[in-house]
């Protein structure tokens, strides 16, 4: 388990979602663990670690010796990696290609006339509030998407979990756009528990009651509460696709992080095996 003084040093200095336990064990039902300047959550046989150091600067060694020491003591039959780089070790475990964290700077924040000609398109059909109410229509939002987008196993399970995360956490809530019918058009989720960062974590569109400029929207009211907080920083995700990498940089996000991520089933000593040579 983490200590209190320890999940005060994970807050001050928390950037990416994996950072942040409360949504992590709500997805994962795993629990959280510091090593060294990683973290890390193990559940049973399973491990996930996070090769994201929460105040060093990423250096391979550092994660390894780390990554080493989790393996050693939870011995686990699996382990979910993910990290700016992959240990080259386990590069020949399964994973999907590799992304980018996009973050905008709000000391820095051009908005141009574009997306403020978006934002007056969208104010005249939609209004924003802040909730922690996740309700029929959101569960019925988010089954749409699954059922007509492709996504992998991994991304369903955790978007069938929303709503257990947004239980179990109290800085956690929900942007819903509305039309004038009060009918949901679009909502983000955003997490604002880390010290120096808003960051996004789900964000979803009906299209049945498309409206242009909902999603620009949404991202104005994360910037405003992200203001008040006192924050510097929103981390916007992933890329993901290039719509989603186009209204990132759009709005003056800037790739920060690089990210990939591994899955491996061998035992935890083999896992050891493969570190240990390279150490």
């Amino acid at each position: 388990m983490i200590t209190a003084v320890q999940q005060h040093y994970i807050k001050e200095h928390a950037y990416v979602p994996e950072h942040i336990p409360n949504y992590v064990t709500a997805i994962s039902q795993a629990e959280p663990f510091l090593f060294g300047d990683f973290l890390a959550y193990a559940k049973k046989d399973h491990l996930i670690f996070v090769g994201y150091p929460l105040k060093e600067t990423f250096q391979e060694k550092q994660m390894r010796k780390a990554l080493e020491d989790a393996i050693k003591r939870f011995k686990p039959q699996t382990l979910a990696l993910t990290a700016p780089a992959i240990v080259p070790s386990l590069n020949n475990c399964g994973h999907p290609p590799a992304d980018y964290y996009y973050r905008i700077n709000l000391s820095a924040l051009p908005i141009s006339q574009k997306v403020r000609n978006m934002l007056n398109r969208a104010c005249r059909e939609l209004s924003v509030e802040k909730t922690r109410n996740f309700d029929e229509e959101h569960r019925n939002m988010v089954d749409e998407f699954l059922k007509t987008h492709p996504v992998d196993e991994a991304t369903r399970f955790i978007f069938q979990r929303i709503d257990k995360y947004l239980s179990s956490s109290e800085t956690a809530w929900i942007f819903d756009a509305r039309n004038n019918r009060d009918e949901l058009a679009a909502f983000d989720v955003v997490e604002l528990w880390a010290k120096c960062y808003t960051i996004c974590m789900f964000n979803f569109r009906l299209d049945a009651l498309q409206v242009p400029g909902a999603s620009d929207l949404l991202l104005f009211e994360v910037i405003q509460q992200t203001k008040r907080e006192g924050k510097e920083y929103i981390n916007l995700g992933l890329g993901i696709n290039p719509g989603a990498t186009f209204f990132k940089e759009k709005w003056g996000g800037q790739v920060f992080l690089s990210y990939d991520f591994c899955l491996c089933y061998p035992s935890g000593r083999e896992i050891v095996d493969r570190l240990l040579p390279r150490l």
